[in-house]
C-alpha cells in the first residue's frame, strides 16, 4: 500500500534465490520494526531469482501490509539496493541482507539516533565470524576510503541509516561491496552529516560471507579504484565548470 503517512524508515531487501530465509527473515523484520514502535516499510527486491523466491515475496506482500515487492532481472545487490531506494518512501532507508536477523537489540541503537543526522553510521564493536584475512581487511579498508575519498569513519561496510531525501538524489555507479563507500563519500558531498554508533555484529543465519573469498577481496579493491577514478574525474568536470 503507497498510501498513508511517510514511514520513519524504509528497510530495503534485496533477495536473489533465497527461498529458504526469506519467509522468516521478512516476519522477523516485520516483528522488530513494530515492536520498536515506528512507521516503516519493507521493500523486497526480488533480483531475478530462479527459486520461489518471488512467489513467496509476494505472498508476504499479500498477509503484511507493511511489504511491498518489487521484481526485476539480475543485477546484483547494488541493483537492487538502487531499485529499492528509488521506490522507497522512508524518511530514513537501510539496506538489510535477508540472512542478518533483524532483532530489536539490534536495530534499536539505529532507531534511536534517528534524526541526529542526516546518515547513521552503525560502527561493529567486533568482527564475528572472520578469519585473520578478513579482520586485517576489515582494519585497512576504512583507512583506504579515507586516504582516497577524505572520509574518516570507523566503518564503511556495515548497516546505515540514510537520509531517504538526500539517498534518492545521488547518482550510484558501483554495484556490491565498494557501493557502500560511495553512497557514503556522495552523500558527505551533497551536505550530509554523520553520527556513528556502536553496535554488535549479529552472527548470519546461513552460509559463509563472500567478503571471505579473495577474489571478492579483489574485486572490491577494484571497484573502490573504479569509483575514486570517476569520482575524481568529476570533481574536475566541477572546477573546470566554475572556472
Amino acid at each position: 500500500s503507497a498510501a498513508g503517512p511517510t514511514p520513519d524508515l524504509s528497510l530495503v531487501v534485496p533477495a536473489f534465490n533465497e527461498q529458504a530465509d526469506l519467509d522468516e527473515s521478512i516476519r522477523r523484520a516485520v516483528r522488530t520494526l513494530g515492536e520498536l514502535a515506528l512507521p516503516f516499510e519493507v521493500i523486497v527486491v526480488d533480483d531475478g531469482s530462479k527459486d520461489r523466491t518471488g512467489e513467496i515475496a509476494d505472498k508476504l506482500a499479500i498477509d503484511l501490509p507493511q511489504v511491498r515487492v518489487f521484481h526485476q532481472q539480475n543485477q546484483g545487490i547494488g541493483g537492487a539496493f538502487r531499485t529499492g531506494v528509488q521506490n522507497s518512501r522512508g524518511r530514513y532507508i537501510a539496506l538489510w541482507p535477508v540472512d542478518m536477523p533483524c532483532t530489536p537489540e539490534g536495530l534499536s541503537p539505529f532507531t534511536t539516533a534517528i534524526g541526529k543526522a542526516s546518515v547513521i553510521v552503525g560502527c561493529r564493536r567486533q568482527r564475528v565470524g572472520y578469519n585473520p584475512l578478513m579482520r586485517m581487511n576489515a582494519l585497512v579498508y576504512p583507512y583506504l576510503v579515507d586516504a582516497l575519498f577524505g572520509l574518516r569513519l570507523r566503518d564503511v561496510n556495515w548497516i546505515c541509516l540514510y537520509d531517504g531525501a538526500l539517498l534518492r538524489e545521488i547518482p550510484l555507479t558501483q554495484s556490491g561491496i565498494p557501493m557502500l563507500a560511495e553512497i557514503l563519500v556522495r552523500m558527505r558531498d551533497a551536505g550530509a552529516t554523520f553520527h556513528e554508533i556502536d553496535v554488535e555484529m549479529v552472527q548470519r543465519t546461513a552460509g559463509v560471507p563472500s567478503a571471505a573469498r579473495f577474489k571478492v577481496m579483489k574485486k572490491t579493491l577494484v571497484g573502490l579504484l573504479d569509483l575514486y577514478r570517476t569520482w575524481r574525474r568529476e570533481k574536475r568536470g566541477d572546477r573546470q565548470e566554475e572556472q
